[in-house]
């Protein structure tokens, strides 16, 4: 017995398989399967409620902050925009250049062997 939070056997083999389907052959497939593209609305239903939710939720801070637009800048001469345009792996790395300077000018200090950092 299964419920829908445990697939049977055979929505497990259509899954494996459509895991190996390139972008194309999915589009095609929700073609000729309409109730898939019935539920990839209902997500985007599900999707476009839990924004609206966190724009009312960020409405109570308008005045006092505003969001990143593409055009603000980001990391030295990057905009926002520039920065999430480029591929994920130069992302990465970016970040990693910046973790690795951060750590290596991060000043040590001397403590006891019993230091206990506080929460927060």
């Amino acid at each position: 017995m299964t419920t829908e939070n445990t697939p049977s056997q055979h929505v497990l083999q259509v899954a494996k398989l459509v895991r190996l389907l390139g972008q194309g052959e999915i589009r095609q497939l929700i073609r000729l399967v309409p109730q898939l593209q019935t539920e990839r609305e209902v997500v985007a239903d599900k999707r476009a409620g839990l924004v609206r939710w966190a724009r009312e939720q960020m409405a109570a801070y308008e005045h006092r902050v505003r969001p990143m637009q593409d055009e603000d800048m980001f990391l030295g001469d990057m905009s926002v925009e520039a920065y999430f345009n480029l591929p994920e792996t130069e992302r990465e790395r970016i970040w990693s250049e910046l973790y690795i300077t951060a750590i290596e000018t991060m000043k040590e200090r001397e403590v006891e062997s019993d230091a206990v950092i506080p929460a927060g």
